[in-house]
Order: C-alpha cells, then sequence, then structure tokens
C-alpha cells in the first residue's frame, strides 16, 4: 500500500512538471494576449522565443557579478515595444543567441514630478531593485527629464541591455529613428533599421574575445 502511495505520489509530481508551462510559452501568452485588443498592435512570437523571466532583484545580482547577457526592458501594453518585439526575436534567432532575460519595467520605477515652487518630488518610489539596477548602470542609461529638467536616470521601454566580457556594451531603445509614432505602420525600411540596430548590439554580445598580440 505504500508503494502504492508512493507511486501515485511520484506520478502526480511528474504530471505537475509537465504541465508547468516554460518562460517562452509564458511571455508569447503575455503579449499575444492583446491582440484581440484593436488598440494594440498585433505581434507574432514563436513558442521558441528566446525570452526568460528575471526579477529586478535577480538582474541587480547579475549586473554586480558582470555576468554576459542580453536583457530586454519592456512591457507588454507599451506600443513601442510590440513595435520591436519581432524584430528582436529575428534579430537573436539570426545571431543564435539563446537566451534574453526578460524584465517588466511596468510598475517598479520610480515617478517624480516637479512641483509649482520647481522642487522635483517623487510620487512613487521605485522598487529596491530597480533603484539598483539604475545605480549599476549609472550614465549607460538615458536621462530621467521632466520639463526639460534632469531629474536623475531612467530605463525607458523598451530598452535592450548587452552585458559581454564584464562591461556593458550598451543599453539601445532598438526603436528606428524613421518611427516617429508608436503605432504608425511598420515599413519594409522601418523594420529594417531598426533590425540593424538591435543586429549591431547583438553581435556585440556574441564576439570571440582575443587576446592574442598578432590578431584574430
Amino acid at each position: 500500500m505504500k508503494k502504492f502511495k508512493f507511486i501515485i505520489f511520484i506520478l502526480m509530481i511528474f504530471m505537475l512538471t509537465a504541465c508547468k508551462k516554460s518562460d517562452a510559452i509564458l511571455f508569447k501568452e503575455e503579449y499575444e494576449g492583446l491582440n484581440n485588443d484593436s488598440s494594440y498592435r498585433k505581434v507574432s512570437v514563436p513558442e521558441d522565443n528566446p525570452f526568460k523571466y528575471i526579477t529586478d532583484s535577480d538582474l541587480a545580482s547579475k549586473i554586480e557579478k558582470k555576468e554576459d547577457m542580453v536583457v530586454y526592458f519592456g512591457f507588454k501594453e507599451c506600443p513601442w515595444c510590440r513595435s520591436i518585439l519581432e524584430t528582436l526575436i529575428k534579430a537573436a534567432r539570426d545571431l543564435n543567441v539563446d537566451t534574453i532575460y526578460y524584465l517588466d519595467i511596468s510598475d517598479i520605477r520610480d515617478v517624480k514630478e516637479i512641483t509649482s515652487t520647481g522642487e522635483v518630488k517623487v510620487t512613487k518610489e521605485g522598487s529596491k531593485g530597480y533603484n539598483k539596477i539604475v545605480e549599476l548602470l549609472g550614465d549607460a542609461l538615458n536621462d530621467y527629464t521632466i520639463d526639460n529638467q534632469v531629474v536623475g536616470k531612467r530605463i525607458y521601454a523598451p530598452n535592450i541591455l548587452v552585458i559581454k566580457n564584464k562591461e556593458v556594451k550598451g543599453v539601445i531603445e532598438g526603436v528606428s529613428d524613421l518611427q516617429t509614432e508608436p503605432k504608425m505602420e511598420l515599413t519594409e525600411e522601418i523594420l529594417n533599421d531598426s533590425y540593424s540596430k538591435i543586429e549591431a548590439i547583438l553581435k556585440e554580445y556574441k564576439s570571440l574575445t582575443c587576446d592574442s598580440s598578432e590578431g584574430c
């Protein structure tokens, strides 16, 4: 009887494990879940996409350790994010980038405002992990500007971070300069320009190091 119960227990564990969705599937469902809402750009996300969820605190720890990685900062409602998503996936696939960490920044950032007396007021505190990431990335990030006044640094969406060989290779939006509106038609020219921006930074990540004084 005990043996039978043990077998049932093992089978239940196996079934629960088998039923657990992968990060790639969860990401696909998250972004495609807004496709039926006409206010959002439709996106098509393959089941074998490279995205892996990460928390702000875990990402801060990885940055401190200077681990090689690619990170995508965004959130599913962000129209600019939805504009570059398929291009990011294509570039990652073309360059064999198997893992891109995904951090949803929609609710972890600080929010500030300028008061009538010209003082900077924090109306919403950023999470501890987010603040640590901003501190670690420093000048690699864009300024947080309100009414032409710089009030700190900020991670905007979308942003793609690359760390390679213990160096921050760059933090880019990946959005083409030709795209002037978040929901405008993505022409071939816009898509190619966006691809070039993303490809360049992913190539930095994939590049091999060479210590030979005679070159590589």
